[in-house]
């Protein structure tokens, strides 16, 4: 088994495309704005969006929710919530137990992203 990529269930797929491809930065791998499905290039593993109804009419879907945070990897974390300001909900912070500083935000669909700044951890 191995891994294919990180689907996150949205119900604006044009909403979430722009914000992976012009505000996260992410280069669009499949599909275009405005389709149901898109992915993007996330350097060692692929992000995807899927339009929710369409999930759901392959698979009964739970009530939207916190059950996955995406993670992703930074040079600089400052900068990016300086970048994403109106999306942040949380941080930046520093998670010495972790080994990261970190910062959480939204996308347009409500999902928890976190990003990673790699720190020296807490001895």
């Amino acid at each position: 088994m191995t891994f294919s990529q990180v689907r996150l269930l949205v119900d604006d797929a044009a909403a979430a495309f722009r914000f992976y491809r012009d505000e996260l930065g992410l280069r669009p791998s499949f599909g275009e704005e405005g389709e149901s499905y898109a992915s993007f290039d996330a350097g060692g593993g692929t992000v995807a969006i899927f339009d929710r109804e369409a999930q759901n009419a392959v698979s009964p879907l739970r009530a939207p929710g916190d059950g996955t945070v995406l993670v992703l990897d930074v040079d600089d974390v400052d900068t990016w919530a300086n970048r994403l300001e109106g999306r942040v909900v949380a941080g930046p912070a520093e998670q010495r137990e972790w080994g990261g500083r970190v910062l959480h935000l939204r996308d347009p669909a409500g999902n928890l992203i976190e990003l990673f700044q790699s720190i020296p951890m807490e001895e």
